[in-house]
């Protein structure tokens, strides 16, 4: 490497810093910036018998964008402003250091209502200097997200250099403060520090229907639901007949059932938990019309009869009784209803006095709407003998499948512009069993991107290009999803409901994520989470 120093010697010198963030950012000055005297004592980590002088330096924290206050969420660019330069310390082994050997680390610690310490890094750029003269060095930069209300201070601390010499020798000096460092800048954070968020899935149902609500940063202690105008007024717990939601760790589960009475239509559901609250858009449905049969309807006592229905709450309780003409309910028999609202059972007729079977969903006789479904009874057969002949066929599941659980993302190397890592979802297929009416809806959702090491790339930065095809003989119709960000919940694929569905399909997607152009480098993780109902 070109120098102006004579060859043959280590170049060791006094240096900055460390901070997360990308060289080289353009950053408008901060009406807020107020500068910082302190002294420094530096040691170097390869020569640590070299004697380097405490350093009185200066220095500005520039935050952009400059605001009177911020809102929790915002993302801030720091910059550490040198307003003065250490000194090269005198060498044995060489008179200075070389031209763009030197690169610069500084630590910010933050304070108040927030409590990390973030890194900024600066680049490999600056001019030669003989020992005695001061080491210009490049101003580190990076990012800090706002996620606490309150006051939040950022003071300059520890930093560090790393400096080359004849192309691979590393010198590494560490810098730490000798007295109480003021803070550089106070900023005001506004907002909730954990918003809740709620999302249902399906967001279409059916009235008298469950969907699930998932959601996250929920205090602790009973939440309520109601069903709203689509833009979150009018809101009635009314309009949620039941509910199972609870609240564990933050995370909110549970399912919802629209009252049978809802008219079909956009809403909203609004989940509160004292002045926390969260709203997510339902499309409910009309509800499906009911169907009851018995085969047979008639015979002498001790006949078996199949009950079959439809049009019940999907995995819900159903209860039937035989009962002469008062209507007064016998014994009592209850069946689950399959994801559908179907079901199938049988049950013996055993006594003469019987007219008629009573069907309903569960709960006490008279609460719910009650299908009477009449039997007449006859004498035993004197001619000959009867024997009737049944077969069930039984309902199976709706499962998804994936042929592997790890994708691999191409690798970027930062070079000043945004870039996309692309890679492809592996396979996953969907096996529809379930012999109904009912389509399905294949979402994902995923994570942010982390590094373990303060880097992250939101979870809107992922996006997928969905794709789906059906197996032979396949009934249903499958779609692909729209492409876009996934973020909290996107449609990789999805069949409606038809006369007939099921069948199997196997789905997949091109990946993409969008790195911004100065990202903290290392190894991104994040979770990518399929789910079908």
């Amino acid at each position: 490497m070109p120098s102006r120093f004579a060859p043959g010697k280590i170049t060791v010198a006094l240096g900055a810093a460390i901070v997360l963030g990308t060289t080289g950012l353009a950053l408008a000055p901060s009406a807020q910036a107020a500068e910082v005297d302190y002294k420094a004592r530096c040691v170097n980590r390869t020569l640590p018998s070299l004697e380097i002088p405490d350093t009185n330096l200066k220095l500005d924290l520039v935050v952009t964008p400059a605001k009177a206050t911020y809102q929790v969420g915002d993302v801030v660019n720091v910059e550490w402003q040198w307003k003065t330069h250490a000194k090269v310390p005198a060498n044995p082994y060489t008179p200075g250091v070389d031209k763009d050997s030197t690169l610069p680390t500084t630590n910010v610690q933050l304070g108040g209502a927030m409590t990390s310490k973030v890194e900024l890094k600066g680049q490999r750029i600056n001019p030669a200097a003989l020992a005695g003269e001061d080491l210009i060095l490049t101003n580190p930069v990076g990012q800090v997200t706002l996620t606490t209300a309150g006051q939040v201070t950022l003071t300059p601390a520890a930093y560090n250099t790393s400096t080359i010499a004849f192309g691979s020798v590393e010198s590494f000096t560490d810098c730490t403060p000798l007295n109480t460092v003021a803070a550089a800048q106070t900023l005001t954070v506004e907002g909730a520090s954990q918003t809740p968020t709620l999302a249902a899935t399906p967001a279409t149902v059916a009235a008298g229907a469950a969907t699930a609500l998932t959601g996250a940063n929920w205090p602790s202690g009973q939440v309520t639901p109601s069903l709203c105008k689509a833009d979150g007024t009018a809101c009635d717990p009314a309009g949620i007949k039941s509910n199972s939601l609870a609240v564990s760790h933050g995370d909110l589960t549970g399912n919802v059932s629209i009252a049978n009475a809802v008219a079909p239509g956009d809403y909203s559901v609004k989940v509160s938990s004292g002045a926390a609250s969260a709203t997510t858009p339902l499309k409910v449905t009309a509800a499906p019309v009911r169907t009851v049969s018995l085969s047979p309807d008639h015979g002498p006592v001790g006949t078996s009869v199949t009950v079959t229905g439809s049009g019940f709450a999907p995995n819900g309780a159903v209860q039937f009784s035989w009962s002469d003409d008062s209507g007064v309910p016998d014994e009592t028999t209850y069946v689950t209803a399959d994801a559908s609202g179907s079901f199938t059972a049988t049950t013996e007729m055993y006594f003469e006095g019987f007219t008629q079977l009573m069907v309903t969903e569960s709960g006490p006789w008279g609460g719910n709407p009650i299908e009477h479904l009449p039997f007449r009874v006859t004498a035993p057969p004197t001619g000959g003998l009867d024997q009737t002949i049944t077969g069930a066929v039984a309902p199976g599941a709706l499962t998804i499948t994936q042929q592997a659980s790890a994708i691999k993302l191409s690798d970027i190397t930062l070079n000043g512009q945004a870039q996309n890592m692309t890679g492809a979802l592996n396979p996953v297929t969907v096996k529809d069993f379930r012999g109904g009416a009912t389509g399905w809806t294949l979402t994902g959702a995923v994570t942010a991107f982390t590094n373990g090491d303060g880097g992250t790339i939101a979870a809107d930065k992922f996006s997928w290009t969905p794709k789906v095809a059906a197996g032979p003989g396949s009934p249903s119709v499958a779609v692909a999803g729209a492409a876009g960000p996934i973020g909290s919940g996107a449609t990789l694929a999805s069949a409606p409901n038809a006369a007939v569905t099921g069948g199997t399909f196997t789905a997949d997607a091109d990946l993409s994520l969008a790195v911004p152009a100065y990202q903290k480098v290392g190894t991104y993780n994040a979770t990518l989470t399929l789910s079908i109902s």
